[in-house]
């Protein structure tokens, strides 16, 4: 059944989290043959999508008095024989939506916060947060979580907040402060206006929060998931050397200039890029906007399953792409040094940014399935990902040293100018042209976007966007404040709450 959005009990609908590939504890439940049947009322909600960085999978959502239960369709078996070696033992892993097994259970307790979520530029998405392991002081973001869709050609947006309305009358204790009444492009546009969002930028200047888990929180807050490789989570080169054998992180001349998008950091490849900006202009095409990059900082195929592919399902996902079999041995990621010199300087359909793994997992830098790559042109056959000379040969030495970098005081003293190009002012408009900023114009689009489209536009750019790459949301439309320094500038704080909540 469907039922009708109650709001006299919800917190106001306004918009943490770090889901991975370990597995979740026993808050999640993989259930086998389950029906919702209980003593008390029950709601249930048919085809609905669970996405996973496998893709979707259609079942049917029951909301008990205790409990969000997932169980898969019949209809999603055809889908699992697309699956091959790499990707089923992924699906078969305790926690995961197992082929031999019909979904999952969680309980409401457990929930932390749900977010909204655009899913194929339709506002039917959300994604629910649960914390899985110790709570880890001034974290403002879970370690899990369950990305659910609505795809129906109806109101999606009313199923969606039917659900959600219901989880919060059910357990109050999930968090709403980000959530919108209405659709999620008209809430971006007056979410700086919002308390929580202020209040999460004010503790990070003030140094109550680190710069990774404030940029893991923005990306949650602007649509980014681990779940949805064509949104995955951002984050920043930080770094400029990766040549060295020692690294100085007091000397600013190891640091990328985070005023800067990638594509403008070399001046002889930014002028052919806005060469091409200006012959685009020239043309006077209606249909194609000009742009200076033709691909993106994050995307699915050219980045996210570019880095991860030593690591399963991410291994099989890149595999299925390319026809069964890995590209050629010198198009994967088989060097940090030459990743960065391709992104920074050298490729001109390069200019991708980072992803979190490089700032917290080193195990996706290492080849521990023995995949076998290839070989490159000069015999080098490709296993482990080739670290800076500074790494001295440790996955986790390298890890440690990034971290340390984008939590060092000269990073924290430009950070905001990095979040003005990805989530900010500078995003969009005259103020990305001015900061040569500006990308295809199908990676700004939005669900009102696709109102006047006919379907097979629809489709077309549903999948570049799938393919290619988008922008987050956007969440500020004014410069972004810069993080407090000195210890003075610290220490004016005497309204402050040590119980108070970070956001």
């Amino acid at each position: 059944e469907r039922l009708s959005s109650k709001d006299d009990d919800c917190d106001p609908i306004l918009p943490n989290h770090r889901p991975d590939t370990t597995e979740p504890s026993s808050s999640v439940e993989v259930v086998s043959g389950m029906t919702a049947k209980s003593s008390v009322d029950f709601l249930t909600w048919e085809n609905i999508l669970n996405v996973t960085p496998i893709g979707p999978r259609r079942g049917r959502l029951v909301l008990t008095e205790t409990h969000l239960i997932f169980t898969h369709t019949a209809s999603d078996n055809a889908l699992e024989e697309d699956y091959d070696d790499e990707i089923m033992p992924y699906l078969q892993s305790p926690g995961r939506q197992a082929n031999n097994a019909s979904g999952f259970m969680l309980s409401l307790e457990l929930i932390s916060e749900v977010l909204p979520r655009c899913y194929k530029l339709r506002d039917g998405g959300f994604e629910i947060f649960s914390f899985t392991g110790p709570r880890v002081e001034n974290r403002v973001w879970s370690d899990f979580s369950i990305y659910l869709a609505f795809d129906d050609p109806g109101d999606v947006i009313m199923l969606r907040n039917e659900v959600v309305h219901s989880l919060k009358e059910r357990f109050h204790g999930i968090k709403l402060k980000f959530w919108p009444s209405i659709s999620l492009r008209d809430y971006m546009t007056s979410l700086v206006k919002t308390d929580p969002l202020t209040k999460l930028t004010k503790n990070w200047r003030k140094r109550r929060i680190s710069n990774f888990d404030y940029l893991m929180k923005l990306n949650f807050i602007a649509g980014r998931s681990k779940n949805d490789l064509s949104n995955y989570i951002v984050f920043p080169w930080v770094l400029n050397n990766y040549s060295s054998k020692v690294l100085d992180l007091d000397d600013r001349n190891n640091y990328r200039d985070l005023s800067k998008p990638m594509g403008a950091l070399d001046e002889e490849r930014l002028q052919k890029f806005i060469g091409r900006y200006k012959a685009l202009k020239k043309e006077k095409d209606d249909l194609n906007i000009p742009f200076m990059y033709g691909s993106h900082y994050s995307s699915k195929c050219g980045v996210v399953l570019h880095y991860l592919i030593r690591k399963r399902p991410f291994t099989g996902l890149h595999r299925k792409l390319q026809g069964g079999k890995f590209d050629i041995a010198s198009r994967l990621f088989d060097s940090v040094r030459r990743e960065w010199e391709k992104a920074s300087k050298d490729s001109f359909a390069r200019v991708n940014e980072l992803i979190p793994e490089f700032y917290s997992d080193p195990s996706f830098l290492r080849n521990e399935n023995s995949w076998q790559f290839g070989e490159m042109a000069d015999g080098k056959i490709v296993s482990d990902v080739l670290l800076p000379p500074w790494a001295e040969g440790s996955a986790e030495n390298f890890v440690n040293i990034m971290r340390k970098a984008l939590e060092s005081e000269i990073c924290s003293e430009s950070l905001h100018n990095w979040i003005d190009l990805i989530f900010g002012y500078r995003q969009q408009g005259k103020e990305a042209k001015r900061a040569n900023n500006v990308f295809h114009q199908h990676t700004y689009y939005t669900p009102r976007d696709l109102d006047n489209k006919k379907e097979y536009e629809k489709q077309s750019i549903l999948l570049q966007v799938d393919d290619f790459g988008s922008c987050p949301q956007q969440l500020f439309f004014r410069p972004h404040p810069r993080r407090k320094i000195s210890v003075e500038d610290e220490c004016k704080d005497d309204d402050h709450d040590p119980h108070e909540e970070l956001v």
